[in-house]
């Protein structure tokens, strides 16, 4: 008996230590929470690129994505945005396709897709809120890395209220990069 006790309270200290992430995973989340951090502090640059434009009278739609401006914001990212790179550049580009796609397809649209809420930080709240959001001690973080592609998984609130969010990652040059900005996910899996 006296084992099995020592063996069970041996397993209970131990657990948390599993469930911790290892050094690899922590420096993704690191990734994330840096690019969080720095998006706060340069949330205005970020937001000067007019990607987009209306067409109509006083900028009203319909929209058009504005290439020459998105270029730029890519040459931003490249050289001024550490924690991300081609593979999120890319991802923004496909984003961008999506939107320009949208705008031809619903012209009359009043919101532009793609762009009606805070694309980097993955809501319709401030910066502020969403890093707090994202950053919690109460939330569950869970990486799953494969090859040279990762998922930072977050977790908030708990059982049935439990929501995810989903950062994908990619390594660069030996690097681990964001590879796209956050969204929600179905479950925690």
């Amino acid at each position: 008996m006296k084992k099995l006790l020592s063996a069970l309270m041996l397993l209970l200290f131990t657990l948390p230590a599993f469930a911790q992430l290892n050094a690899e995973q922590a420096a993704i989340k690191k990734v994330f929470f840096d690019f969080l951090a720095f998006y706060k502090k340069n949330e205005a640059k970020f937001n000067s690129f007019k990607l987009y434009k209306g067409t109509g009278e006083e900028n009203n739609p319909p929209y058009k994505l504005q290439w020459k401006e998105a270029e730029k914001y890519f040459t931003y990212l490249r050289t001024n945005v550490p924690f991300v790179g081609e593979a999120y550049i890319n991802a923004e580009r496909n984003h961008f396709k999506d939107s320009e796609k949208n705008f031809k397809d619903y012209p009359e649209e009043e919101l532009p897709s793609g762009f009606d809420y805070d694309r980097w930080a993955g809501g319709q709240e401030s910066i502020e809120y969403t890093y707090k959001w994202y950053t919690s001690k109460a939330n569950k973080y869970k990486v799953i890395i494969n090859g040279n592609k990762a998922t930072l998984k977050i977790g908030s609130g708990s059982g049935k209220d439990m929501s995810w969010s989903v950062v994908p990652f990619a390594k660069e040059n030996g690097k681990w990069k964001m590879a796209d900005n956050i969204y929600p996910a179905d479950d925690g899996n």
